[in-house]
């Protein structure tokens, strides 16, 4: 290739491999890929820009089929140098090149193949991409962290494959998590969790669900009962495709001597959370009572999903999980509603849980779990401890949260506090009851650092303005100790505070 010159390329070869790519994801055979590839010819099936740009498109697969159809009896090693060689031989700067020549060969790549990528990172990719696949061992580890990076999940996912196969007995566990995650990107959720089992090794067994009664089982331990439920479990999803089948099983896995239903409240979900939802409900008919939304609600800020589904809990008790959480031990609904209806003075219950980092394949306890104890009803609104609503269950003493909840990003510290103001909460911190899934696919992970804190003292500044219209003045008064003691900047705090104030005043009239 000239590189003074950048040639432009046919402008009917971008199009046909992309066409080509369709068919080779599709399986690859046919008389259409036939036809693909007569289209491109045999003069430019080895020409490095066009092979360069089939990397770029496609990744190595989409190249090699081109070098395959040029020369069907080369070996698989002939066919990698090849493939090296164009690349190098577009990529790399030759002798007397212009100091910015990277820079040109990435624009004139983007340009001449209609590429999304950045100019900037072009070169890495394609660099990365290509010793995923047949870089040496040594290599590889390096080249997934690119990949991974940049976002590319086939290829990290392929690099990853390979470390494995390589190190046998020495592949490390994160590498087991990391795959989950490139799976989930890919949409493969089953191979997903059997990565991440693989990766937990005896912990898995830990993370277990337990076994799923039938409808018929429920509904005839709870004989006339069962048409009015003590307990409500609320669980609100959104596009928890690969995680909502679990949650479910959690709940019917409970072994509770009183009735239970559950209100599955789904926001509108873009992926096939609904239709798992469905699918469960017609086996369990009476029991599971899903609300499937066609239009979003939480974008509509009259509209709190929360609220919704809390009105249409029946339970004297509501138990909260995500879709993306799940309960492991079948005891909890029982001891936590046992506690409650002997304790009058107790708003709420709650446990420990398991934190689980699906990235790393990694468990952790969320505290350490040497005793039960009591959170006061202060403790409570002041939020001095953080309890999640997967372990939460409260006695239902209100049908919708008060006006301020608009104001706050998060809604489980704010209905914690909310709590606090009807009475105190056990905690029951011996109990492991529940798994907390940490992942990027969750709305929070993925924040900037300063976002999170934002939200945060958001939150907080909700919580002030509740307390203060309900005259908790302590609780008010180690709200705003929160929130003068972030790291938020002074002028973002003193904009929520002030936006808190003017809000509240239109709420209220």
């Amino acid at each position: 290739m000239d590189h003074t010159l950048f040639a432009p390329i046919d402008p009917d070869i971008p199009g046909l491999l992309r066409q080509l790519q369709e068919q080779l994801s599709q399986g690859g055979q046919g008389a259409q890929l036939g036809d693909t590839l007569r289209a491109i010819g045999p003069t430019r099936w080895l020409a490095a820009p066009v092979l360069v740009g089939a990397v770029a498109i496609g990744g190595v697969d989409l190249a090699h089929a081109l070098l395959m159809a040029a020369a069907p009896g080369a070996t698989q090693a002939q066919r990698v140098e090849a493939l090296r060689l164009a690349l190098t031989g577009v990529l790399d700067a030759p002798a007397g090149a212009s100091a910015d020549f990277t820079a040109q060969a990435a624009q004139w790549l983007v340009g001449s193949f209609s590429l999304d990528d950045g100019v900037e990172v072009l070169q890495e990719r394609l660099r990365a991409e290509f010793l995923v696949a047949h870089g040496p061992t040594e290599q590889l580890a390096e080249a997934v962290r690119v990949t991974l990076r940049l976002k590319r999940w086939a290829a990290a996912l392929r690099g990853l494959e390979r470390l494995r196969e390589a190190l046998p007995n020495g592949f490390p566990r994160n590498a087991y998590g990391l795959a989950s995650v490139c799976l989930h990107h890919l949409g493969r959720y089953a191979e997903a969790d059997r990565w991440v089992a693989e990766g937990l090794g005896a912990d898995a067994k830990v993370l277990a669900v337990p076994p799923v009664q039938a409808e018929a089982e429920l509904l005839r331990r709870w004989g006339d009962r069962a048409a009015t439920p003590v307990v409500t479990i609320m669980c609100h999803t959104y596009n928890h495709e690969r995680y909502i089948e679990t949650a479910i099983r959690s709940f019917l896995a409970q072994d509770c001597e009183f009735p239970f239903e559950i209100v599955i409240h789904d926001d509108a979900s873009t992926d096939g959370t609904a239709d798992i939802i469905r699918a469960w409900q017609q086996r369990y008919p009476t029991i599971i009572r899903p609300i499937l939304q066609t239009e979003n609600q939480l974008s509509q800020e009259s509209r709190r999903p929360f609220d919704i589904a809390l009105a249409a809990s029946r339970g004297e008790f509501i138990a909260c999980c995500e879709g993306d959480d799940y309960w492991i031990e079948p005891s909890k609904l029982q001891r936590q509603v046992s506690l409650l209806i002997a304790n009058p003075d107790l708003s709420c219950s709650a446990h420990n849980y398991y934190l689980f980092h699906e990235a790393g394949a990694a468990v952790r306890l969320w505290s350490a779990g040497a005793r039960d104890f009591r959170l006061s009803r202060q403790q409570l609104m002041s939020v001095e401890m953080l309890v999640w609503g997967l372990s939460l269950v409260f006695r239902k003493t209100f049908d919708k949260l008060p006006p301020e909840r608009s104001l706050s990003a998060f809604g489980d510290q704010f209905l914690i506090s909310y709590l606090g103001t009807f009475g105190a909460c056990a905690y029951l911190d011996t109990m492991v009851g529940a798994v907390r899934r940490v992942n990027e696919f969750s709305a929070w992970m993925p924040l900037p650092d300063a976002e999170k804190e934002r939200r945060r003292v958001k939150t907080w500044v909700a919580i002030l303005r509740l307390q203060e219209r309900l005259g908790n003045t302590e609780a008010a008064t180690a709200m705003l100790a929160k929130i003068n003691a972030s790291k938020l900047d002074d002028q973002v705090r003193q904009s929520l505070l002030n936006e808190s104030r003017t809000d509240q005043m239109a709420e209220a009239s």
